[in-house]
């Protein structure tokens, strides 16, 4: 891919990490049409458009784990959001390790938010692992601006839910994290997090 297309997909911050050599299925070729319009399309834009709802009602039924596969596969942020959706939705969680290493990963911007929803909603261990994994090294990254809110309310959501207090030890690290993100507000993160997760919930009853 050549730097527009790689900025297309969402690789649009160029880091190392000690997660570059955790080995995801890619194809970088792009998506056949028909998927993309039926699938993609409609999703992308988060769960709360019409066109998604439509979609989840009428046709999730058709989200078999080789679309899923295959969507999480594709290197374009659009594509594994969907993807990571589709297997929450379905409750696939045979793809929590993939999506677990993609959030790890991190080769492509706006689609983190929604891994850390997945590992949440699976609610698994290996949930927890990668979560913590991930907060470990990118509350350490200060000019990374990634999906560290999202991972913490992730991790605090199933405190709360586990009865559990995995969260606490990274309390100072997201205040040193924010410090130079005076828009950064946990609270608000939290909030929009929970959010997302009565939102699939609210789909997975309505679903058909």
């Amino acid at each position: 891919m050549n730097s527009l297309e790689l900025h297309v997909a969402g690789a649009t911050v160029k880091h190392e990490s000690p997660f570059a050599s955790l080995v995801v299925p890619t194809d970088f070729e792009p998506l056949p049409a028909e998927i993309r319009e039926s699938w993609v399309k409609p999703l992308y834009f988060g769960l709360g458009k019409s066109s998604a709802q439509e979609l989840i009602k009428n046709n999730l039924h058709l989200a078999t784990p080789a679309l899923i596969s295959r969507l999480l596969q594709q290197f374009d942020w659009r594509s594994r959001t969907c993807g990571t959706l589709l297997a929450i939705l379905t409750e696939q969680s045979q793809f929590l390790d993939q999506i677990g290493k993609l959030l790890l990963r991190s080769d492509v911007c706006y689609a983190g938010s929604t891994y850390c929803l997945a590992l949440a909603e699976f609610n698994e261990p290996q949930s927890v692992e990668y979560l913590e994994k991930y907060l470990a090294y990118y509350l350490k990254q200060k000019d990374l601006w990634f999906d560290q809110g999202q991972a913490i309310s992730a991790l605090m959501y199933l405190d709360a839910i586990n009865s559990t207090k995995n969260s606490d030890k990274y309390r100072s690290d997201w205040s040193a994290f924010i410090e130079n993100k005076p828009n950064w507000n946990l609270e608000a993160e939290f909030s929009r997090f929970g959010e997302r997760i009565e939102q699939v919930h609210s789909l997975k009853q309505a679903r058909g």
